[in-house]
């Protein structure tokens, strides 16, 4: 009898902010510190709510709810400004992260990155930390034309980077791993049939046992998974 190769995912998609950087107590840290150079107080709780929109959205909404800025778009540059520089000097990759991406890449396994935040952005947190060089592009919401609450921007990464890797068809869901921190994201791509490896973040919103019930394989830091670990997961599927 022949022994049973593992089972080789077809891409992985990744979250950003929580999951390849240590990047969520900066968000909760610098949108009070938004709000405050507008003379408005505010907790990170205050926003909750608009954590699964697009950056832009998040900007438009805290003009509409606070009477800040101009407008959404003035609050947006406002923020980015004080976001690059956080960014640049900062954030901190999850631990672990760099080993497992070099060893996707040495199997051969396309990754690309699907988030809510500017690109300019995460090109920076990527960049300050060497780990740009691991991924073909990076996708946003706003690109999706929809937040993480739904599965577009998953959908639209795959499509891609199958077109950067030139596949003749857009593999399978159940082929790609969805890398998440967050419960909405990990709901939305887990309706669309993705495999998902959930990540907590202490310093996220998202709490530890929903991540843990909303992923096939769950994890604290990466230095606890291994792609030895999801092809037996595929053999098992």
């Amino acid at each position: 009898m022949s022994e049973q190769r593992p089972a080789r995912p077809r891409a992985f998609i990744f979250d950003c902010d929580g999951t390849l950087l240590s990047s969520m107590g900066m968000w909760l840290k610098v949108q009070v510190e938004l709000l405050a150079t507008y003379g408005i107080e505010t907790t990170p709780d205050d926003f909750a709510q608009f954590e699964s929109l697009p950056v832009m959205g998040e900007c438009e909404a805290y003009h509409e709810t606070w009477g800040v800025g101009e407008s959404g778009q003035d609050v947006y540059d406002r923020l980015m400004d004080m976001l690059m520089e956080h960014y640049r000097r900062d954030v901190p990759p999850r631990r672990g992260v760099r080993d497992f991406l070099e060893s996707a890449r040495k199997a051969g396994i396309p990754m690309i990155i699907a988030t809510s935040t500017p690109v300019v952005a995460v090109e920076a947190g990527l960049e300050a930390n060497g780990l740009r060089p691991f991924f073909c592009d990076i996708v946003t919401t706003g690109e999706a034309g929809a937040s993480k609450d739904h599965p577009d921007v998953y959908n639209l990464a795959l499509q891609r980077l199958s077109d950067a890797c030139g596949f003749d068809e857009v593999p399978a869901h159940r082929d790609v791993w969805v890398f998440e921190d967050a419960t909405f994201g990990l709901l939305s791509s887990g309706s669309a049939g993705y495999r998902r490896v959930g990540i907590y973040d202490p310093e996220g919103r998202a709490l530890r046992d929903d991540v843990q019930a909303n992923s096939e394989i769950f994890i604290d830091e990466f230095d606890e998974l291994s792609l030895e670990r999801i092809y037996a997961f595929g053999e098992r599927a």
